[in-house]
């Protein structure tokens, strides 16, 4: 590959969601054996701490591994064969501000890291340093693939591939996530489970679905409506409101969990259904990465590792459970090892996979994956009021992307305007004009 060694190269490696977990799998992975890893930050504090984790890592695993640190990525990049993008752009105080402009005008977020106007302003904060860090790439070490785990992803992923030749790719969490709800409604084991599901980041349907090889789509479609009728009977907790009533409208069974689908429609977090009680949706920073909660359970198993407080032993045996479970380790290790295999979800340019999208539309699709990359499986044409939804959507985020790129603002108002969580073009423009201003350190496109 880039070099004689393999290469890795981490930015935004102070990541709790990701480093730690990265760490332990290339500790204990044969694939990865005799890895150079690098790990960039521009926050110097997580930087080391990600060090001192490494540091005993690579001691007591005697891992054959080798880590560098550095805030200055083009320092690290030079033979990296992958890079992975994890930043956080503003940090959790970035999000937690698009969040309030919003709720400033009556609008609530569950997850608030793709769309609606948090999504939106994330976008304008994010594409431009991811950008820079492509076109660093594409100078430094061009064949490089890219994985970015960064949101907005499909915005992110199709800014990079409009402005430079780098062969990005998204990775989410939470393709896999059928196979587990799947498992649990037909109590078999997820590698018991097959399916096929298409559309963009967090708004992705269900095409097909199997459980040792019998089509079961019909009959978990009947199931996850009965167990929605006797939760709401005998008031059981049920996590899926959303997604069933999306079904029955809709045909198909969206893939990421009620929290991610609910902010893609202008239905469910109004006042009128309690801005989302009604279908028990919680709102940011509810149970999501970006609770106070969850940072500060994880900081502090993040920093016992370092400090020594917590066995380095914790961290491989629950290297899959500390926080979301990543498949780029999985996606390397196929290309590696020169294989050819099937994979649930990647989010890579259309290219004509699901008919009636735009061919450079970043679309959330099954890929054949190898050693030449990643390609994308073709699954047709989706009912026309799911095509309708991810039209709508591409061509929103396409103007996101346009206003994140140039600074242009008449087209930043256009792009919120259309997000069917904003109410009316007042509130667009005011709730436009608060981002710029709270954001303005990391909007220099829009101090024009």
């Amino acid at each position: 590959m880039g070099g004689e060694r393999l290469k890795l190269v981490v930015i935004g490696a102070g990541s709790l969601a990701f480093t730690p977990e990265l760490l332990a799998e290339m500790a204990i992975s044969e694939v990865f054996k005799g890895v150079e890893i690098g790990l960039v930050d521009i926050d110097e504090e997580k930087l080391r701490v990600m060090e001192k984790v490494a540091s005993r890592v690579i001691n007591e695993t005697r891992a054959e591994i080798s880590v560098e640190v550095s805030v200055d990525r083009r320092e690290l990049l030079k033979n990296a064969d992958f890079v992975v993008i994890t930043i956080a752009v503003g940090g959790v105080k970035g999000i937690e501000t698009d969040v309030k402009v919003a709720e400033k005008y009556g609008i609530y977020h569950t997850v608030a890291d793709t769309v609606g106007p948090a999504g939106f302003s994330r976008a304008l904060r994010h594409i431009p340093p991811i950008v820079e860090i492509c076109k660093d790439i594409e100078r430094i070490c061009p064949k490089a693939v890219v994985f970015n785990e960064s949101n907005p992803l499909t915005a992110i992923c199709r800014a990079v591939r409009k402005t430079t030749k780098v062969n990005i790719v998204g990775s989410c969490t939470g393709v896999r996530a059928p196979r587990h709800l799947i498992s649990r409604v037909f109590g078999c084991k997820p590698e018991d489970v097959r399916f096929i599901s298409a559309g963009i980041n967090h708004l992705t349907w269900i095409l097909e679905a199997y459980v040792n090889g019998r089509s079961i789509y019909s009959e978990f479609k009947r199931r996850m409506k009965d167990i929605r009728d006797e939760a709401l009977k005998y008031g059981k907790p049920f996590n899926a409101y959303v997604s069933v009533e999306l079904m029955e409208t809709f045909g198909l069974y969206p893939v990421q969990g009620d929290a991610h689908v609910a902010e893609f429609f202008p239905y469910f977090l109004r006042p009128e259904t309690g801005y989302g009680a009604k279908y028990g949706l919680k709102l940011f920073p509810g149970d999501t990465i970006y609770s106070e909660g969850w940072r500060n359970r994880v900081w502090d198993m993040v920093l016992g590792w370092a400090e020594g407080r917590y066995p380095i032993k914790e961290l491989i045996e629950r290297r899959r459970g500390v926080t979301e479970h990543s498949f780029v380790y999985e996606l390397m290790g196929i290309i590696l090892n020169g294989r050819t295999q099937f994979f649930d979800g990647v989010n890579i340019p259309n290219n004509g996979c699901i008919s009636g999208l735009p061919d450079e539309a970043i679309v959330e699709i099954p890929a054949v994956v190898g050693p030449f990359g990643f390609r994308g499986l073709n699954v047709g044409r989706l009912p026309k009021g799911i095509e309708t939804i991810l039209q709508y959507r591409i061509a929103q985020q396409e103007l996101t992307v346009e206003a994140a790129l140039t600074g242009d603002r008449e087209i930043a108002l256009q792009a919120l305007s259309l997000d069917p969580m904003v109410p009316t073009l007042s509130i667009a423009k005011s709730m436009l004009d608060d981002y710029i201003e709270a954001h303005k350190q990391f909007l220099p496109q829009f101090q024009k």
